[in-house]
């Protein structure tokens, strides 16, 4: 079986759509499933305990269960219910063919969409970044816009469905872009339409096109192909700014040049909303170039032992202030990072929590088709924090109001700018 260690990848984004297995499992093959991913969580994970959870229990109430699943996705079904006792990001099956399903109905594998990011702001789904140069933008859907419908799907449609999982607050915010992320990509050249209100109360439409962003495409083990994309440039009063949505190899061919080419900057803005994570040694890699002096960012607990990630100053690095800006869906690497810098108070954190999904896990083959993500470390902060299931708090939140859009289109990214000022 396949072995690939996923620092920190967040699944969720790549499985939006429906998935299909390709062939129909007899009930042996389905109990040597059952059982492989049984015994993979309870040799693999780093607490010996599962952290209180009898896994022989759950194994017992699960087996019968199994046997009388009446399809292969019940089946499934059934083994994401049984790893969901506990409780833990990173840690899912994806059944046979899901990447497959997912590239046919969202054109995830081209990252094609029209260049909306959509959150939950005052219990709404408010247009909050526009991307430069996108279908969205040459449209004119300014930020701020109450997003109404997209196609034939009605937006509070979206919000009850969520809202009945009776999710916490930033896992509701999470699922929401994720949602409407889902519902506002394709493949590319395909045509969306959508409804929405403007910060004048008025109704409009626009159809808009798919189009795949710049960005060098990267792919992690059997994980679908993503565009990576690095963005930067120099704002009003001579401020650095730089963007980049996953932890990726192709990131650090790049950022290193990006970083120094900033020094003369009065500040840096380092953009992590968005960033799903990836490789999460890559976290102390990127510190590197942000440090003055070795710097621990926090400690890895397996079942063998702990790997600390210690950020060593490189040459060039940058020295002056910086902002790293977080929201909902800066997860795993990138709150390590974030926690980890902030914590030794090299940088401001500014925007709204994160989802606090930071657990090291690994990827293996199932037998028949599929992939197991499981936990195989826990993560603490230089002071003992958990990020899993807390998050990063930022130093200076920032609660998203409609009526903030009317003096700036990136209310967050304008708040960062400020607080650089300040200084």
């Amino acid at each position: 079986m396949t072995r690939k260690l996923a620092w920190g990848w967040l699944l969720a984004l790549c499985l939006v759509g429906c998935w299909g297995s390709a062939q129909r499992l007899t009930e042996a093959q389905r109990m040597e499933v059952f059982q492989f991913v049984w015994e993979q969580v309870r040799d693999s994970h780093y607490d010996p305990n599962l952290g209180g959870v009898d896994w022989d229990a759950v194994r017992a109430e699960f087996e019968p269960r199994v046997r009388e699943a009446p399809t292969d996705t019940a089946f499934y079904a059934l083994l994401n219910e049984m790893l969901g006792r506990l409780q833990q990001s990173h840690t899912q099956v994806i059944p046979p063919g899901a990447f497959v399903a997912e590239r046919e109905s969202r054109g995830a594998a081209s990252g094609a969409d029209v260049g909306l990011v959509v959150q939950l702001v005052e219990d709404k789904p408010i247009v909050v970044r526009v991307r430069r140069g996108s279908s969205a933008m040459r449209a004119g859907v300014p930020p701020g816009s109450e997003i109404l419908a997209v196609g034939d799907t009605e937006a509070q449609n979206v919000l009850e469905k969520i809202r009945a999982r009776r999710l916490s607050r930033v896992q509701e915010r999470m699922q929401v872009q994720l949602a409407f992320a889902g519902l506002l990509r394709g493949a590319p050249g395909a045509r969306i339409q959508i409804r929405y209100r403007d910060l004048e109360g008025r109704e409009r439409t626009a159809e808009l096109t798919c189009e795949k962003p710049r960005g060098e495409i990267a792919q992690f083990g059997n994980l679908p192909p993503i565009p990576v994309i690095i963005e930067s440039r120099r704002l009003p009063g001579n401020i650095g700014y730089i963007a980049f949505n996953a932890f990726m190899p192709g990131v650090m061919r790049q950022l290193p040049e990006i970083i120094r080419s900033m020094r003369d900057t009065q500040g840096l803005i380092l953009d992590l909303r968005g960033n799903i994570g990836g490789i999460g040694l890559m976290a102390a890699g990127v510190a590197g170039y942000l440090v003055e002096k070795e710097t621990a960012l926090g400690t890895m607990y397996l079942r063998t032992g702990t790997f600390g990630f210690v950020a060593y100053p490189q040459a060039g690095a940058y020295t002056k202030p910086v902002v790293v800006l977080v929201d909902e869906m800066t997860a795993s690497t990138a709150e390590i990072l974030a926690a980890g810098l902030q914590e030794a108070k090299r940088v401001k954190v500014v925007g709204r929590p994160t989802p606090g999904l930071a657990l090291p896990s690994k990827l293996v083959d199932l037998p028949y088709g599929g992939l197991l993500q499981c936990v195989v470390a826990d993560f603490e902060t230089p002071r003992k924090r958990r990020i899993e299931g807390v998050g990063v708090l930022p130093d200076v939140p920032v609660e998203l109001t409609q009526a903030m859009f009317r003096e700036s289109e990136d209310p967050i990214l304008q708040k960062a700018v400020e607080v650089l000022n300040s200084k």
